[in-house]
């Protein structure tokens, strides 16, 4: 059974009740190129997210 993500913004295309639907997550440093180190939480972004019409 594939981990269950949670989510806290609604107004993503694939947020439903406080869950991911997505059928995959990309999680990044922000304004780094791939394969970076966070140094804390803000420092990520999820590429996953697409804005609600």
């Amino acid at each position: 059974m594939p981990p269950k993500i949670k989510c806290r913004v609604a107004n993503c295309i694939y947020w439903q009740d406080g869950d991911c639907r997505a059928e995959s997550i990309t999680v990044a440093v922000e304004g780094t190129p791939n394969n970076s180190s966070a140094h804390n939480d803000r420092d990520t972004e999820c590429e996953t997210f697409r804005a609600r019409a």
